[in-house]
């Protein structure tokens, strides 16, 4: 019997039957041994009879599931997943029990899923960000809880609740060996959300934490930026539409934030600039000059900005090394 990936072929069946031959590899067919063969329907004649499935040539052999997300077909079975979506996440298990994955808050909402204690209006939301050049991949803990493992440079977590209503120790370890590589008590104020980031200190590592706030704007979003790369120097950033925005970033400053209009932009970040009037500052291809000064933008990414949410542009890495300087954006929205 031949089987192609369309089913069954019957035209390809062959039978043989020889008087008399009781040779090895042929046994002799008594009255009431059944004939084999394909049932007695023949899709070529349209018999369609009980005991005969005829396969359509739409029916697929293998794959995955019939949803297809070119189509636009996302029927239940098929998840299409999203060029930003992370490949790493919660651990399945830890020391802390159960309720340890991550827990998405969905704005204006108070019910608490998988909460550890207490409510979600006494909990905090706390995320956090690889910023660390040259340093090894990490696994956190937040309090008694291990919310990540093997978290890489320039990764960033969503948020996780901490309902301690106090002082939460934070301890970093290298994923590989173990070692503890750094251990803090952070005070996670209820009803708020942070963003801790793993930075750079001499030869090793330091916790820099920032408060993520809810936009206050209804008609634009709300832009801010840090600059956490170890070597960059005082840097500028800039968004199309609006040219520099802010100007004269050092290490570790963090800028206020600045309404926008909603829609898509391009941010970028070069050396600060030699001068103070906005309104001087031209945005080129590539680079951006002013006062006859011309500097090389070090890194763009695409910032699409909603109406009510809040953005933050970490700024990481090192200027002209390798992993070179960049703009990560990361928005706080779901918390709030």
């Amino acid at each position: 019997m031949y089987i192609d990936r369309n089913g069954l072929n019957p035209e390809k069946i062959q039978m043989t039957q020889v008087n008399g031959d009781n040779s090895p590899g042929f046994a002799p067919i008594s009255p009431d041994t059944p004939s084999w063969g394909p049932p007695p329907g023949n899709s070529d004649s349209g018999d369609n009879s009980p005991g005969f499935a005829p396969i359509s040539p739409d029916t697929p052999s293998w794959g995955p599931p019939p949803g297809n997300p070119d189509n636009g077909d996302n029927s239940p079975g098929f998840a299409p997943i999203s060029p930003d979506t992370p490949s790493w996440g919660p651990p399945p298990g830890s020391a802390g029990g159960g309720n340890n994955g991550t827990v998405i808050v969905i704005p204006g909402q108070n019910n608490c899923l998988n909460c550890i204690t207490g409510p979600t209006n006494q909990a905090s939301n706390v995320r956090f960000l690889h910023a660390a050049v040259n340093q090894p991949a990490v696994n956190i803990r937040l309090g008694n809880r291990m919310v990540i493992n093997n978290m890489q440079y320039g990764n960033s977590t969503p948020y996780y609740l901490d309902n301690n209503n106090q002082n939460t120790l934070v301890t970093v370890t290298n994923a590989q060996t173990g070692r503890t590589l750094i251990s803090r008590y952070i005070n996670f104020s209820s009803q708020n959300a942070y963003t801790v980031s793993i930075i750079n200190d001499g030869s090793g590592i330091s916790l820099f934490t920032l408060t993520d706030t809810p936009c206050s704007y209804r008609n634009s979003g709300c832009v801010r930026a840090v600059n956490l790369s170890p070597n960059s120097g005082n840097v500028d950033v800039f968004l199309s539409d609006y040219g520099r925005i802010f100007q004269s970033l050092g290490q570790l400053d963090v800028t206020g934030y600045q309404a926008i209009r909603r829609g898509t932009y391009w941010a970028s970040v070069s050396e600060a600039l030699p001068c103070s009037n906005d309104n001087s500052v031209i945005m080129a291809n590539g680079y951006v000059e002013c006062n006859n000064t011309r500097i090389v933008i070090m890194d763009s990414v695409t910032l699409n900005v909603m109406n009510s949410v809040t953005y933050t542009l970490y700024i990481i890495g090192l200027a002209y090394q390798f992993p070179a300087l960049q703009i990560i954006a990361l928005e706080s929205d779901l918390i709030y």
